[in-house]
């Protein structure tokens, strides 16, 4: 099956998540992986804007595995499935733990030429987990702008926020024309978290 087995690797993920944040707290950006609430909304947001599109689901930032499992049961094939993880630990372990998925270890802000490398020509919907506010400013734009080379028109990032404003800047997302629509506050998440939808419109 191609998603994380057992409990006991489930808990084995959450404690390497742990090591990688007490080690560098900036880049991974939560003490433990997402809450399984916020995986399943994240999941089904991203389910939502894939049905109808060809082409590869892209998750980045994918960590322990926790979104890409809530990927999986929401019904994304995992052949359709592209994880991109810069960290070699966290990417030696969704090797270890999913067999299905595509599974990239490599910097989101090289997203197109990663997936050119990779031979895929087609996204239908980028999901991200990368902690965006807490980024240095040109990396974020960086990864954002790589993400709208990579979609079609009217394609989609999925991100995910703990704070109150949008997680892809204002400035940044008016230059790129992007269109951001929230949604509901995730309160039984801990921390509270809210999933957020940005696309570029035909015709912007």
């Amino acid at each position: 099956m191609p998603e994380i087995r057992d409990g006991l690797a489930s808990r084995a993920g959450t404690a390497l998540f742990l090591k990688r944040w007490l080690r560098r707290p900036f880049s991974v950006g939560a003490v433990v992986p997402s809450g399984r609430l916020l995986a399943q909304a994240m999941a089904r947001a991203t389910f939502s804007e894939m049905k109808g599109r060809d082409g590869h689901v892209i998750e980045l930032g994918a960590g322990t595995g926790e979104v890409t499992k809530a990927l999986l049961a929401a019904g994304i094939p995992a052949n359709r499935l592209a994880l991109v993880e810069r960290d070699p630990e966290l990417a030696s372990f969704l090797r270890r733990h999913f067999s299905g998925p595509q599974i990239v270890e490599g910097d989101a802000a090289r997203l197109p030429k990663i997936l050119a490398e990779q031979g895929i020509d087609t996204v239908s919907a980028v999901v991200s987990s990368l902690p965006l506010l807490s980024l240095p400013a040109e990396v974020v734009r960086g990864i954002v702008e790589g993400v709208f080379e990579a979609l079609p028109r009217g394609g989609a990032l999925v991100q995910f926020t703990y704070g109150p404003s949008q997680p892809v800047p204002r400035v940044l997302s008016q230059g790129l024309r992007l269109v951001g629509t929230r949604g509901p506050r995730i309160w039984r998440n801990m921390p509270p978290a809210v999933v957020w939808t940005f696309r570029r419109p035909i015709g912007a």
